[in-house]
């Protein structure tokens, strides 16, 4: 585990601690937050500052799931797999990742992506799933930054989507999944 990405290593810590309360402005929690937010915002070049403030305008719910996101980074992808820190895919990702958070996610990204669960572009907050046909990611909250697990064994990785790709995917809050039973 050592090994893993420091990220992900960090992530975890901030994880275990706001699984054990209801408070996402708990001190400790928040600095271990802000620190795997550094992290992250350097590694896309990002600005810290506006991604710790997308982080903290997030529900706690939201919040678990991008933390729980990140911890798979380096994870391989394989196509139907939904096993921790072995190999996921991507609608496996949102699948560990939601269920975390206390949403019971469906399993297939064209569920996850129901027109019922879908939010404008510039309501979207860190956590929501952004979408395209059959592919989905977890928005990281700022810009067109994503927790993304690539297709062809690749690995969970860290992306900034294009210009192209942020104008053709559609975005879905996964809160709303509590709402639509899907």
């Amino acid at each position: 585990f050592r090994k893993r990405n420091p990220i992900s290593v960090r992530a975890v810590t901030a994880l275990n601690i706001i699984m054990r309360t209801e408070n996402i402005e708990d001190p400790t929690y928040l600095t271990m937050r802000k620190y795997v937010s550094d992290l992250v915002a350097a590694r896309l070049s990002l600005d810290a500052t506006q991604l710790h403030k997308a982080w903290s305008r997030a529900p706690r719910d939201h919040q678990i799931a991008v933390l729980t996101a990140l911890t798979q980074l380096g994870v391989r992808y394989v196509a139907g797999k939904e096993s921790p820190y072995v190999q996921v895919d991507c609608s496996g990702l949102l699948w560990l990742s939601w269920r975390a958070a206390g949403v019971d996610m469906p399993r297939q990204a064209v569920s996850q992506m129901d027109s019922r669960m879908r939010v404008e572009r510039d309501k979207a907050v860190a956590g929501d799933i952004v979408g395209e046909g059959t592919h989905v990611h977890i928005y990281l909250g700022v810009g067109r930054a994503m927790v993304h697990a690539p297709f062809n064994g690749k690995s969970v990785r860290l992306k900034t989507m294009s210009e192209e790709q942020y104008e053709r995917v559609v975005w879905a809050n996964p809160s709303n999944i509590a709402t639509y039973r899907l």
